[in-house]
């Protein structure tokens, strides 16, 4: 007996699928066409945007957060020691 209800992202998924296979056919045939030396640059590129990329702009992130962490205490701190060198008057 057919199923009159299809399940929801059926059609879209096989539509996806046959479009990444579509684009590894491509990639393929790219790569065939390509000499070694520039395969061999297409890896490094590919290693240093999958590894050092975002190694540096994590590293970057946390040392943004901790000096924003360090400037945060220290502005409590000026803020005190002004308090407390003004005589009353």
């Amino acid at each position: 007996m057919k199923d009159i209800n299809s399940a929801p992202g059926s059609t879209s998924f096989s539509a996806f699928w046959s479009e990444l296979c579509a684009y590894a056919h491509q990639g393929m045939a790219a790569l065939r066409a390509m000499s070694w030396p520039m395969v061999l640059g297409c890896c490094l590129g590919l290693a240093f945007v999958i590894t050092i990329l975002p190694l540096a702009i994590m590293l970057f992130v946390l040392v943004m957060l901790l000096r924003w962490a360090s400037n945060s205490d220290d502005t409590g701190a000026d803020a005190k020691t002004a308090n407390a060198t003004q005589t009353p008057q």
